[in-house]
């Protein structure tokens, strides 16, 4: 199985997981502490969204260098290929711009990950342009060598410093952008159509589907465990994802990666009907057949809430990635103005006619976090939380692609599950967390280990995929 990732997306994996994870603990024991307040907290939700601006404006003006080197893209706005001056080309390859200095050009790519060597040479240039003119000027007047080190005796030190910061951010930790893995001549011919939406426009398409699909996120944990909803989520969603990158993006997926989200797929049902059965246990212990959390009724409504939002986030997944990787959007800028955006409209929403949707009390929640001050500075901590997480999101689409981020999400069950687990049984209050049922909670689990051979089935033959040439499309 092949996951040679770059130690910057591991890192960006491994944060959305973990703050993934704690966001769905988070806001399930706020329901479950009696906060049940779905439209609330997806204000919130929005709101930190929207706090990314602060993050570009940071990356952008107060570190502008590492990020337009961040920034760089093979293509501009108008969709004009860059033309790479061939000379240049050479010195880079001379200087140790590319890994271990080697003069071919042909960078295998790894996993979803795609190492564009003309990449690294256009940031090096647009980092530090007036260095690589001395560098080449210098290295005219010496003699060729299939290695160039710069004297430092020849050049002042604060370029010799920049010369050698330069080429360590290039040959130490790969920093990719986006997947080209399956893409062909359709796909760049599919997605045209992004280049004629006004810049600012990009975000409302994202935007309206990220207002709904997290609506119908927060309110599905009304009504359905956090570590089932998360593993349904996951589940569909991937399998949802690699069915919208077949249609919407033209990728080539291969047969062993159909088999694994099929297997997928398989352990989300295993899952949800033994949540299902879990929850009419429950209730014929409890003797109660009106109970609100746990009737059968209940766990439909948020299976159905469940299955509409892996649909809508699967959308908004595919327009960030569509976006960002085609028209060279930055990503924090992406996030901030969904945020904003959608925050904008669900606000006017939340006030006109939130109380007629029946979703949550908006009296009753203003009357909780009037007397409650604990819970207020927690409704203040939550959208920076939620900043984090949506960071760590929308990197990890910029990074690799919208289908392999909804690979990788599936571990965050495991996280919630346990923790979920952990606070039911190591607490003193039994009212949160998760209890363990048997044998409900046992099919669940073989559930989770079915989806998880999915998972491994989707990865297996990627090095086999990577060794076979991407089809390309046949002249219409």
């Amino acid at each position: 199985m092949v996951c040679n990732y770059s130690r910057y997306t591991w890192s960006i994996l491994l944060g959305m997981i973990i703050t993934g994870s704690a966001r769905s603990i988070v806001v399930k024991l706020a329901y479950q502490s009696g906060f049940k307040a779905p439209l609330t907290i997806t204000l919130l939700y929005l709101l930190g969204q929207s706090f990314s601006l602060f993050v570009y404006w940071i990356q952008k003006y107060l570190v502008s260098d590492s990020y337009k080197a961040l920034s760089v893209r093979k293509e501009d706005e108008s969709s004009d290929q860059i033309i790479h001056d061939k000379r240049l080309d050479e010195k880079a390859v001379e200087l140790g711009t590319y890994p271990g200095g080697d003069s071919n050009l042909d960078v295998q790519c790894h996993d979803d990950e795609t190492l564009l060597p003309t990449k690294q040479n256009e940031a090096i240039m647009t980092m530090h342009s007036e260095t690589a003119k001395s560098l080449l000027k210098s290295s005219s007047s010496s003699s060729s060598s299939s290695s160039f080190s710069p004297d430092p005796a020849s050049l002042s030190t604060a370029m010799y410093e920049m010369y050698k910061t330069a080429r360590a951010s290039f040959t130490e930790d790969e920093i990719p952008n986006g997947s080209n893995h399956g893409l062909s001549s359709q796909s760049e011919a599919r997605i045209q159509w992004v280049h004629c939406v006004p810049f600012y426009a990009k975000p409302a398409i994202p935007a309206v589907l990220n207002l709904l699909n997290s609506a119908l996120r927060w309110t599905s944990l009304v009504y359905i465990d956090a570590s089932v909803a998360e593993m349904m989520i996951s589940g569909l969603e991937l399998t949802l994802s690699v069915v919208a990158a077949r249609i919407f993006r033209k990728r080539m997926v291969a047969k062993s990666r159909w088999m694994g989200v099929v297997i997928v797929a398989v352990g989300v049902f295993i899952i949800e009907r033994a949540n299902n059965s879990k929850d009419k246990q429950s209730n014929s212990e409890e003797n109660n057949d009106d109970s609100e959390m746990h009737s059968g009724t209940d766990v439909t409504i948020g299976v159905v809430l469940i299955v509409l939002q892996s649909v809508l986030s699967v959308l908004q997944d595919i327009g960030e990635e569509i976006f960002m990787q085609a028209t060279d959007f930055p990503a924090t800028m992406m996030l901030g103005l969904e945020g904003l955006y959608g925050f904008c409209i669900g606000l006017i929403i939340y006030v006109t006619v939130g109380d007629r949707l029946r979703i949550e009390d908006i009296d009753s929640t203003m009357s909780i976090l009037q007397t409650n001050a604990r819970l207020r500075w927690w409704v203040v901590g939550l959208p920076f939380l939620f900043l984090i997480t949506g960071v760590f999101n929308i990197k990890a689409t910029e990074v690799t692609s919208a289908m392999t981020r909804n690979v990788w999400k599936n571990l965050r069950t495991v996280f919630v599950w346990a923790i979920a687990l952990g606070i039911f049984y190591l607490g003193n209050n039994s009212a949160y967390g998760e209890a363990w049922h048997t044998p409900e909670s046992y099919f669940i689990l073989f559930g989770f280990i079915v989806m998880t051979t999915g998972i491994i089935v989707y990865y297996w033959y990627k090095e086999q995929e990577q060794s076979e040439p991407v089809l390309e499309s046949k002249p219409e």
